[in-house]
């Protein structure tokens, strides 16, 4: 009785460490997905991380009076997929 007494605290305290560390990990994991850039400005600001890559989108977006990412983007986050014309629009913006 004892053991099974002492078990479930040490067993609690094993899952509450292994969901810190994986919180922290998801944290941790700014980087761009994209290894392929097309613009300067995207390549540049995902070499800061992803958090820079979506912050220079949107003042891009709100400089261009773009409402939102699926005006180029087929798919958002995580690997953002453009559309096929999404490239033509975002230079046709203003975009380099």
């Amino acid at each position: 009785m004892a053991k099974t007494g002492l078990l479930a605290p040490l067993f609690a305290l094993v899952a509450a460490l292994a969901i810190t560390t994986v919180s922290s990990e998801a944290l941790a994991d700014d980087k761009c997905r994209r290894v392929e850039f097309k613009t300067v400005a995207v390549k540049e600001a995902c070499e800061k991380g992803l958090k820079a890559a979506k912050d220079q989108m949107k003042a891009f977006m709100k400089k261009a009076k773009i409402k939102n990412c699926q005006v180029c983007h087929s798919s958002l986050a995580p690997e953002y997929k453009l559309k096929p014309d999404g490239l033509k629009k975002y230079t046709d913006a203003g975009g380099k």
